[in-house]
């Protein structure tokens, strides 16, 4: 059977997150640079967890954002 990973990010991560890059992108121009995009990071720790820390590289270093769910799917 195959499956499919669904990553879901809470309400306020899904907020923070484009603000957060859109800061990102806005210095980078005002600086004439090439805007360079924004990562995320998912921590996926022990299965025992029901929420998984989410981080955003601000900056030069990574920053906790908040929180995502992870969940295996059946497909096909």
């Amino acid at each position: 059977m195959k499956q499919q990973l669904v990553i879901t990010l809470d309400e306020a991560t899904t907020a923070r997150y484009p603000a957060e890059a859109a800061k990102r992108t806005q210095a980078e121009v005002d600086a004439e640079c090439m805007p360079s995009g924004a990562s995320l990071q998912i921590d996926l720790c022990p299965p025992s967890y029901l929420l998984y820390p989410v981080s955003m590289e601000i900056g030069s270093r990574w920053v906790e954002i908040g929180e995502a769910d992870l969940d295996l799917k059946a497909v096909g």
